[in-house]
C-alpha cells in the first residue's frame, strides 16, 4: 500500500490536505494529513469518504451524445475522437455563422484547484467567445471588504487562539470553517467567549456563549450601532485612530443617526443587547471578527461587510495579538494570473456577460444570442439563480450545449454531447485557499477512471483539434507552475519545499498591516474617496432598499454533509439531509394555517416549490431557511427551480447571487 498527499478540491475556506492510501491503483482510504499546520488531521464528513464519491456507480466515464429530448438524459455512448470532432465542427460553423461571441463558457468552483478550475480561459479568449464576469458567491463581499481595507488579507486564523472575544458574524463555522473554530476552542479554555450573530440559530450558535439573532440584511445597522455607543462611552483607541485610519471625525458625526433604540427597531436586536455587545467588544482585550459570506448575499451586502470592518479600526484589534478581523485569506497568494488566463490570446475585446445571469443571457439576448454553451465545474439548473429560466434556456433546440462532469447532474441532461470529468485524485493542481495561507501541491494519486480527462486535458486537446498552435495547448500542466509563481524564480527553498510537497507561505500575513493598509491613503478607511468615485456612500451606512415581495425572509445556508453544487459520490451523506426542507417559526407557520410539520408551498415571483415544513423555534419570526434542496432532486413536483434571485443585484458587486429573498409559503391542499 502506498501513501500519497493530496487536496480537497471543494469551495471552502479550509482548503484541507488530505492523506490518501492507494493499493493497485485504487483508493483504499482517506484521512486528514496531521503536518498541515491549519487543517491539523481532520476532515469534514463530505471527504473522509471521499473514495466513495471516486468509485461510485453514478461516475459517468465515457464520452456521451444525447439521443432523446433535452432534459429526459436519454444518450448513447461515443468515443473521444467522435465527441471533440463534432464539438469542433460545430464550433467553427457556429463562429461562421453567428460570429464568435455566440459562444460562451459557464465556469463553477467544482474544483478549486488553480491550473484546472482556469483551464477553460485559454481556448475560449483564443476563440474569441463572450467573456463571463461576476460569481455566485463573493464579489459584494469582496468589494465591501476592500473599500475599507484595501486587499483581501486580514488577521491570521490560526490567531484566533489568542483571543479573549470571538464574534462570528453570518457564518456556521461548524459546517463550513470547522479547523478554524478548533483554534478558537484552545482561546475558550482560557476563558474566551464566543458571541455568533447570525439570522437562525444554526448549529455553531448552539455552541455560543451568546446567540444574538438579527434580521438578514440589517447587519450595518447593527455595526453602526455598536458605534455609537463605542464612541459615546469612550470605549475606542483615539491614538490608534489617528495613526492607522482616515475619516473618524465624518464617522463619529454620522453615528448620531444610530442611537440603539433605532437600532432595534431595524435589526430586531434589543437595544439593551447592541449596548452590551458594543461594551464587550469595546472593553475587550483583542476582539475578534469571523465575517461570514452570507452577510454580503442581501441588498446591502457589500456595504454591510464595508461597516463591520470599521470596527477593528476603532480599536486597534489588527494590531493586537489574537485580534482583528477576517473574512478572506485570498490576498496572501501573489499569482501571476496571466499565465493561466492568458487574454493576451484575445482577437480583440469581446463581450461581457453577467455570469449569474444565466438564464437572461440564454432568452434575452437580441444581440447575437447565444448558440454554444460550455458547462464545466457546475451544477447551474440548480445553483443559479432563477432556475425556471435557466431550464427554458436550456431547452432551446437551436442551442449546442457541452458539459464536462463527474456525475450526471441535472444539468448534464440537457447537454448535446457530455464529456467525463476527472476528480482532483486523478489529475494534477496546485491550491491556494481563502480560509488560511498555505499553498499546496496535488500530484495524481490514481490513474483516471475509465475515460476521464482532467479540464486542462480537455481544453488543451479541444485548442489542438481546432488549429490552435500557440503555446499553451502543447505545455505540459507541470511548467505553468513556474510561470504561476514569479516568486519561486528568486526562492530556491521555496521552490524545492514546494517540489517536495511541502506546505509553503507565499507572504507572512502576520506583517500584513505592520506599515499600514493597502488602500488609496495607506490607512483603513472610515471614509472612502473611491466609493465616493464609484457612486457608493464614502462612509459606512444603513441602506434604505426596496424589498421584495413576500412575508417571509429566505435563507439557504451551506449543507452541513452535502455540497450543495453536487450531486452524486456519496449516498448515505445525502440521505443524512433528509426531505429538502424549509425551517420556520411555529408561529409564522401557525399564521398561515400550518399547524404541524409538512409539506407545504413556498413561492414568490420567481417560481414556487414543494419542501417539508419543520417547525422550530431556532428560527425567528418572519424568517425561513431553506436547508437539503438543492442537491435533492426527489421534490414532489419534479420540478428544478430555485427561488434565489440576480435581477436585483447587492449594493456593490457585479455578479452576487442573493441568498436573502422574500417568500411567502401556503399549505398544500
Amino acid at each position: 500500500m502506498k501513501t500519497f498527499k493530496t487536496v480537497c478540491p471543494h469551495d471552502c475556506p479550509d482548503t484541507c490536505s488530505i492523506i490518501a492510501q492507494v493499493e493497485e491503483d485504487k483508493v483504499i482510504s482517506t484521512k486528514g494529513d496531521p503536518a498541515h499546520p491549519f487543517t491539523r488531521g481532520a476532515l469534514c464528513a463530505k471527504v473522509i469518504r471521499y473514495s466513495e464519491r471516486i468509485y461510485s456507480p453514478d461516475r459517468l466515464l465515457y464520452p456521451l451524445r444525447r439521443v432523446g429530448a433535452k432534459g429526459e438524459g436519454q444518450f448513447e455512448r461515443i468515443t473521444w475522437d467522435e465527441a471533440m470532432d463534432e464539438i469542433a465542427s460545430r464550433l467553427k460553423q457556429n463562429v461562421r455563422d453567428h460570429g464568435s461571441e455566440s459562444v460562451y463558457c459557464f465556469q463553477g468552483s467544482g474544483n478549486m484547484g488553480i491550473i484546472q478550475m482556469n483551464a477553460h480561459f485559454p481556448f475560449f479568449h483564443r476563440l474569441g467567445a463572450s467573456r463571463g464576469r461576476g460569481n455566485l458567491c463573493s464579489p459584494a463581499a469582496d468589494m465591501g471588504w476592500n473599500y475599507t481595507i484595501g486587499a483581501m488579507v486580514g488577521s491570521r486564523p490560526e490567531s484566533v487562539k489568542h483571543t479573549d472575544l470571538f464574534l462570528v458574524w453570518g457564518s456556521n463555522m461548524v459546517s463550513s470553517n470547522m479547523h478554524m473554530l478548533a483554534f478558537f476552542k484552545e482561546a475558550k479554555k482560557q476563558g474566551a467567549q464566543m458571541i455568533v450573530i447570525d439570522p437562525y440559530k444554526n448549529r455553531t450558535a448552539k455552541q455560543a456563549d451568546w446567540y444574538i439573532p438579527i434580521r438578514p440584511g440589517t447587519d450595518a445597522a447593527l455595526a453602526l450601532g455598536m458605534m455609537h455607543v463605542m464612541v459615546a462611552e469612550g470605549l475606542v483607541d483615539e491614538a490608534y485612530i489617528e495613526k492607522y485610519t482616515t475619516g473618524f471625525p465624518a464617522l463619529k458625526e454620522s453615528l448620531a443617526d444610530y442611537p440603539p433604540n433605532r437600532v432595534e427597531q431595524i435589526t430586531g436586536v434589543p437595544a439593551e443587547d447592541v449596548q452590551r455587545l458594543a461594551r464587550m467588544y469595546g472593553q475587550a482585550r483583542a476582539p475578534f471578527i469571523r465575517i461570514g459570506i452570507g452577510v454580503s448575499r442581501s441588498r446591502r451586502g457589500g456595504m454591510s461587510i464595508r461597516t463591520i470592518a470599521c470596527l477593528p479600526g476603532l480599536v486597534g484589534a489588527f494590531h493586537k495579538q489574537g485580534g482583528g478581523a477576517l473574512m478572506f485569506t485570498s490576498g496572501a497568494f501573489p499569482i501571476n494570473m496571466d499565465a493561466i488566463d492568458r487574454s493576451d490570446l484575445l482577437p480583440r475585446e469581446t463581450r461581457i456577460l453577467d455570469n449569474v445571469r444565466l438564464g437572461h443571457n440564454l432568452m434575452n439576448l437580441s444581440d447575437q444570442p447565444l448558440k454554444c454553451l460550455f458547462v464545466t465545474g457546475s451544477n447551474p439548473v440548480l445553483t443559479c439563480p432563477d432556475a425556471g429560466l435557466v431550464r427554458e434556456g436550456l431547452l432551446r433546440d437551436d442551442l449546442f450545449t457541452v458539459v464536462h462532469e463527474q456525475f450526471m447532474t441535472d444539468t448534464v441532461k440537457y447537454a448535446d454531447i457530455v464529456l467525463p470529468a476527472t476528480t482532483s485524485f486523478e489529475s494534477f493542481d496546485v491550491f491556494k485557499s481563502y480560509g488560511h495561507t498555505y499553498m499546496q501541491k496535488a500530484e495524481p494519486v490514481i490513474s483516471p477512471m475509465g475515460e476521464a480527462k482532467s479540464n486542462y486535458d480537455l481544453y488543451t486537446a479541444l485548442g489542438q483539434r481546432m488549429g490552435f498552435t500557440e503555446d499553451i495547448f502543447s505545455k505540459p500542466i507541470r511548467d505553468l507552475v513556474w510561470e504561476l509563481f514569479p516568486s519561486f524564480h528568486a526562492n530556491e527553498q521555496l521552490r524545492e519545499d514546494f517540489q517536495n510537497g511541502k506546505t509553503i507561505e507565499l507572504i507572512d500575513i502576520d506583517k500584513a498591516f505592520t506599515d499600514g493598509f493597502p488602500t488609496p491613503s495607506g490607512k483603513l478607511e472610515f471614509y472612502s474617496a473611491q466609493m465616493q468615485k464609484d457612486g457608493y456612500p464614502p462612509l459606512p451606512t444603513y441602506l434604505d432598499v426596496e424589498e421584495e415581495e413576500g412575508d417571509l425572509h429566505l435563507l439557504t445556508p451551506p449543507a452541513h454533509f452535502t455540497l450543495n453544487t453536487s450531486f452524486g459520490g456519496v449516498k448515505a451523506l445525502r440521505e443524512k439531509e433528509d426531505n429538502p426542507t424549509l425551517l420556520i417559526h411555529p408561529a409564522d407557520a401557525a399564521s398561515r394555517g400550518i399547524e404541524e410539520d409538512g409539506w407545504i408551498e413556498a413561492y414568490n415571483e420567481r417560481g414556487s416549490i414543494q419542501l417539508w415544513a419543520r417547525l422550530t423555534e431556532d428560527i425567528p419570526l418572519g424568517t425561513a431557511v431553506a436547508e437539503g434542496v438543492w442537491w435533492n432532486r426527489d421534490t414532489p413536483d419534479q420540478k428544478p427551480i430555485n427561488l434565489l434571485t440576480s435581477d436585483r443585484l447587492t449594493d456593490m458587486g457585479w455578479g452576487s447571487t442573493l441568498h436573502d429573498n422574500r417568500i411567502s409559503v401556503r399549505t398544500i391542499k
